[in-house]
């Protein structure tokens, strides 16, 4: 009996579930390998492993969809529900559960495209005016007098960048602009914060950023008006916008760009204790080293004065001078006793003959003798007594005294350094002046030159 259609034969052979299912994924995966589709997005989940879960969907559809972690790392915003994306991928079936799914490998807002061309204009724009080219970068001050700072006054980096410089210099001073960071409001906030900064005394390095977060989240520092507004700072800019895996055009521009708001306040400020160490230890080395310079000094004056002392010193021509008198007086000494002795002997010989005539020749000619012992004698120690007279004159004229003598004076210093120049004594000094008869003492009113 027909029931108005034809049952199909079955196969002697059918196909299972898992060949169904392989077949399906040959004909169906290569033929979606890469496909974009303009859809909103519905239960987006981030899983512990970071792979991301959501749902692509539109007024009559859904489909499932999933982004494995390796992807997602490089993800440039937040996927959030709600929200219109652009969303490129290759269909994948699961054969275990017979449901397929997108995974993702690219996923934009919508209008992302736009977006990324302006951005890549900029860049292009601000490059060919050379604010990115290096040599225009500058050093920034060893030991500022204080740091700006343009952030959120609520987020972390604010709280990251006091504590991190109150740790290593506590005695520089932070000065904060309060901006916002992100939004529309936040690229004219962020240049008011660098201008007004700039615009205090004292203020020698600005900090500019904020905590890490999605490409919009950034969109502030990627704006033209930020990026100008640091490229026209008078005091080095760093920018510290904590996203290490993106660079904005604030940190193209800025003198330095720091990975996160912490390392940003490092590079601005050294350790005080080790400044403290570096200093103890350059105060050490200069004072060793001046102490050196002044005991070579004090040693050469030594050796001068002693050499001075050696070659003009009273004390020698008086011990010659002592020698001299010693030796003439023992010569005399010994020919007045020879003599003595002789005429003690003549003596005894004429008591020893009584006649009176013998007694007055002996006498006559002792009387000789004696003339010619004297004049003997006289001649023996004339010598001596010429040595004598020139000693005696070198020691006057090598004496000071001689010189007061002519209507000079002798003036010293309370250390009895003879005063030579007018750069040997100060004003307001005690001075003594030596003359022929007494001497004076008086203090130095005015040190001059004589150019008379």
């Amino acid at each position: 009996m027909s029931l108005g259609t034809t049952s199909p034969t079955p196969p002697s052979k059918p196909l299972t579930v898992s060949e169904f299912t392989r077949r399906l994924r040959e004909l169906v995966e290569p033929a979606f390998d890469g496909v974009w589709i303009e859809a909103e997005l519905s239960n987006v989940t981030v899983a512990a492993t970071g792979h991301i879960y959501l749902k692509l969907k539109d007024a009559q559809a859904l489909v499932e969809a999933v982004m494995w972690r390796s992807t997602a790392v490089g993800l440039k915003y937040r996927p959030e529900p709600g929200s219109r994306v652009l969303a490129f991928g290759r269909l994948s079936i699961y054969p275990p559960q017979g449901r397929y799914q997108l995974v993702l490998e690219r996923l934009l807002p919508t209008g992302q495209g736009e977006l990324d061309a302006a951005l890549k204009a900029l860049e292009d724009k601000l490059r060919s005016e050379g604010l990115f080219e290096a040599s225009r970068k500058r050093p920034l001050p060893f030991l500022p007098r204080m740091v700006g700072v343009v952030t959120s006054p609520t987020g972390a980096a604010r709280r990251d960048i006091e504590a991190v410089l109150h740790r290593r210099s506590p005695q520089v001073p932070i000065v904060l602009f309060p901006a916002t960071v992100q939004g529309e409001s936040a690229p004219a906030e962020v240049e008011r914060g660098i201008l007004a900064l700039a615009a205090i005394e004292g203020v020698d390095v600005i900090i500019v950023g904020r905590g890490g977060g999605s490409a919009e989240d950034l969109a502030a520092f990627n704006t033209e008006r930020v990026a100008r507004a640091i490229a026209a700072c008078p005091v080095p800019v760093v920018s510290a916008v904590g996203h290490e895996t993106d660079t904005t055009l604030a940190d193209r521009v800025a003198d330095l760009r720091a990975a996160t708001p912490s390392v940003a306040a490092e590079q601005v400020v050294p350790v005080r204790d080790d400044l403290l160490a570096l200093i103890a230890g350059l105060a050490f080395r200069l004072g060793a080293g001046v102490e050196q310079g002044l005991e070579r000094r004090r040693e050469s004056r030594r050796h001068i004065v002693a050499r001075l002392l050696r070659s003009l010193s009273l004390a020698e021509v008086q011990r010659r001078l002592t020698s001299l008198s010693t030796r003439l007086s023992v010569g005399v000494d010994r020919r007045l006793r020879v003599s003595r002795s002789r005429m003690a002997t003549l003596d005894l010989a004429l008591a020893a003959q009584q006649p009176t005539a013998r007694v007055l020749r002996s006498r006559a000619a002792l009387q000789k003798v004696a003339s010619r012992l004297e004049a003997v004698g006289g001649s023996l120690c004339s010598p001596e007594r010429a040595q004598l007279a020139l000693a005696v004159g070198r020691l006057e004229a090598l004496s000071p005294l001689a010189s007061l003598d002519r209507g000079y004076s002798l003036t010293r210093r309370e250390d009895g350094q003879i005063v030579k120049s007018v750069d040997d004594v100060r004003e307001g000094q005690v001075i003594t002046t030596l003359l022929r008869q007494g001497r004076l003492t008086s203090r130095v009113m005015k040190v001059g030159e004589d150019h008379g």
